[in-house]
């Protein structure tokens, strides 16, 4: 009779647990609704993906076939903004010719043939950046009819296109030729995909002297140079199409006349076919081994990734942008090449890879560009096959084919020049953050400090601005039906713990912990508080120590439950490690972050909240740690809903810690890839993020010994908010925590401001 009362009141005790919450469905199953939530996002933006590039073509299709000027201001728009995300925004340095470069122990002077002089020459680009690279000068100067850029594929240098070196593979050189004697040619060195390891350029001073350095990954040259291009607006691929451009600036200068081709292979086919759709005096542009669909733009190297692209451009509109002038799209073999990421080897790098296009997509594209224009223009899309090109291929007269006199190369000092490229692309990101306050504050000068309600009123242009242009809008239509499934995980004294999934789109839910006190009263409304976790984090993790909660969060969930507050803690996408990186890198050529899918599920989260009867929708608090003090500072902004912000365990001088190859607690140099947000250092800082808060509360917490940045960086930053919050009259709603401690939540501070703000 014991055995069966115990059974009763087991079997009750379950049900009692499996109840939902009143106006929803029971929530069952047992799988992991972490990686539910997580892989169903990345079925959803893959699927995204597809729609977006079919209304872009239909897009594009219509706009062009208006014709006449309103195609041509289509065009004109869609270059612009093809400049914009390729960070190709800073005025070229002129020069009346290259510079010749030798030293004593290597002349400037390659080697000759009967027809060129080849030269090691340099050429200012932006700033105090420079470009090298191979001159084929023709010996009579006076006759050049055409100016020729070959780029080659990152990792095949100058030499090795001449046939000076081994190295190029056989492809390389397919339907590319030697230029005849009245043509000259510049083949500049494009950065490689070579890894090396990265240290900041200062010690880290929080650690006592003579400890080992600490930081530092190996990546490779290209991403080490995009990482921090990137958030200034700029990209590897921006600043070597600069240097095509620059050469350009002398072509037509010095042989106005003389017509201007630029070609390449792999990396220098894509670089070949961004020059030539936005620079109009580019005759023919020549692309091989690269030309297809881009929808699997996030497989890649990431030093490919470009914010945006697949929004507004694939191949074909690049394509659009040449016409009518002429576009060879050679069908050759593309590079193939595998970048692997090996934590345990100090890799830090994004993995990628490279695979040739085949035959059929590169002839789906080139028919899809066709479509694109509305005539051919007299031909102007010209697609050669690989058979055609191998026919055409005369050995004498092919790219290495010169018959050199002389020709002397030096493998160090070509890995010199790399290594001077590099320093060059990153020194000039690094000058771009040194004067990147003068620059945000110039683009938030339309910010009306007359009062809380006209700086709220001006703000909200700049809210639009972030939300659409930095963090990005998921413009699909969420679902109607929230759809809401619950179960009881946990029954305390204090509180009732319930595991809530909602539908958001299709294969995109919301999943989390909602916390409601045990002592509400029927009618009563009480405040309700977000509690977002930061990386590698869910639910759980805000919750007791012996319910799965991580000691760094001090049981934050439960202690806001047993201080009377209404607690919902949603699971955010940065989980299970590379793969949300993964995700983010299939989420930036849609013009998405992280961010945009939080933000399009926390106004999910607020429609169903306001079905709840015991929910003040007036007073919903947000507190983020680590990653989910990123959020803090970049979602609710944007969000007027939430009234009150706490950020925990990340606010710091944004800019510098995720581009500064400076300082060691850079993500310039770790292996987070996914950090780096686009154009944010022209734009928006922590402060200014913070700063479009007002009039709502807002604090920061900071542990002296938390590693995510110095003291002084965030002393720095926090008293800009406080600056603005003090010159609008609003100083009390502001506050900076300084605690001894680390990466962590200061718990009773936090609940003191929610406290201050949230009960009557």
């Amino acid at each position: 009779m014991k055995r069966v009362c115990a059974l009763l009141v087991c079997l009750g005790a379950a049900w009692a647990m499996a109840e939902p919450l009143a106006g929803t469905q029971p929530l069952t199953g047992t799988n992991d609704l972490s990686d539910a939530y997580l892989s169903g996002l990345d079925r959803f933006t893959l699927r995204e993906t597809e729609r977006i590039a079919a209304e872009r073509s239909t897009q594009w299709r219509r706009r062009l076939s208006e014709g006449g000027p309103a195609a041509a201001a289509w065009l004109v728009t869609n270059r612009t903004e093809l400049g914009r995300m390729l960070g190709v925004r800073d005025a070229r340095v002129p020069f009346d010719a290259p510079e010749t470069l030798g030293t004593l122990s290597h002349d400037a002077v390659v080697g000759h043939t009967e027809t060129h002089t080849l030269l090691r020459i340099r050429w200012p680009v932006i700033g105090d950046f420079a470009a090298e690279g191979l001159l084929l000068e023709p010996t009579q100067s006076s006759a050049i009819i055409t100016n020729i850029v070959h780029l080659p594929h990152a990792g095949i240098t100058p030499e090795q296109v001449l046939g000076l070196t081994n190295g190029a593979a056989a492809a390389s050189r397919l339907g590319f030729r030697f230029p005849p004697s009245n043509c000259r040619m510049v083949v500049p060195a494009v950065i490689s995909r070579k890894k090396s390891k990265y240290l900041s350029e200062l010690p880290d001073l929080s650690r006592k002297p003579g400890a080992a350095t600490r930081g530092g990954r190996v990546m490779t040259a290209r991403e080490f140079v995009y990482r921090p291009a990137y958030v200034m607006g700029r990209h590897v691929i921006g600043y070597e199409v600069q240097e095509v451009l620059a050469l350009i600036d002398w072509f037509r200068a010095q042989t106005p006349s003389a017509s201007v081709q630029v070609e390449g292979w792999g990396d220098g086919g894509m670089l070949a076919l961004y020059a030539g759709a936005l620079d109009m005096r580019i005759d023919h542009t020549v692309v091989a081994g690269y030309f297809g669909p881009r929808e699997a733009l996030w497989r890649e190297p990431i030093d490919r990734n470009v914010f945006g692209l697949l929004r507004h451009f694939g191949d074909a509109e690049m394509a659009a942008l040449i016409a009518p002038r002429r576009l060879t799209v050679l069908s050759t073999p593309g590079p193939e090449e595998t970048i692997t990421r090996e934590l345990k080897q100090g890799e830090g790098g994004a993995p990628g890879e490279l695979v040739s296009p085949t035959a059929d997509a590169v002839d789906r594209e080139v028919a899809r560009a066709r479509e694109l224009v509305p005539s051919d223009g007299g031909g102007w899309l010209v697609r050669v096959t690989e058979r055609e090109a191998a026919d055409s291929h005369d050995s004498a007269a092919s790219l290495a084919g010169g018959k050199w006199h002389g020709a002397t190369v030096d493998a160090a000092a070509c890995a010199a020049r790399e290594a001077r490229l590099v320093k060059g692309m990153n020194a000039f990101s690094q000058h771009l953050i040194a004067v990147s306050p003068a620059v945000r504050h110039a683009f938030l000068a339309d910010l009306d400090l007359s009062s809380p309600a006209a700086f709220d009123r001006s703000a909200a242009a700049y809210r639009t601005y972030y939300l659409e242009r930095v963090m990005g809008r998921i413009d699909s239509a969420r679902t109607t039906a929230l759809n809401p499934r619950t179960r009881v995980i946990e029954k305390t004294a204090a509180y009732t713990c319930y595991e809530v999934v909602l539908d958001v789109l299709p294969d995109f839910i919301l999943y989390g912990f909602l916390l409601v006190p045990n002592n509400i009263q029927a009618g009563e409304r009480r405040p309700l508080i977000v509690a977002q976790h930061g990386r590698g984090g869910t639910p759980r993790t805000l919750m007791s120590l012996q319910n799965g909660g991580r000691k760094t969060y001090h049981e934050i969930a439960p202690r806001l439950a047993e201080r009377g507050y209404l607690v919902f803690s949603p699971q955010n996408p940065y989980v299970f490690e590379d793969r949300y990186r993964q995700l983010v890198r299939k989420a930036n050529p849609l013009q998405w972050t992280l961010y945009s899918y939080i933000h399009l599920q926390y106004e999910q989260m607020f429609d169903w909240l306001d079905t709840l009867p015991f929910v003040d929708g007036a007073r919903i608090a947000f507190i983020g740690q680590s990653y989910g003090g990123k959020t803090a500072v970049r979602v609710p902004p944007v969000m007027p809903r939430f009234c009150l912000v706490v950020a925990t365990g990340d606010f710091n001088e944004g800019i510098i810690k995720m581009a500064s190859t400076r300082y060691p607690f850079s993500f310039a140099l770790v292996d987070e890839y996914e950090m780096f947000e686009f154009d944010l250092g022209n734009t928006f800082n922590y402060a200014d993020l913070a700063g479009l808060l007002i009039p709502r509360p807002f604090m920061a917490q900071r542990g002296h010994t938390d590693g995510v940045a110095w003291d002084e960086f965030v002393g720095y930053e926090y008293a800009r908010v406080r600056r603005l919050y003090t010159r609008l009259g609003l100083s009390d709603r502001t506050a900076i925590h300084w605690f001894d401690g680390g990466h962590e939540i200061a718990v009773d501070a936090a609940c003191d401001f929610f406290d201050r703000f949230l009960k009557p």
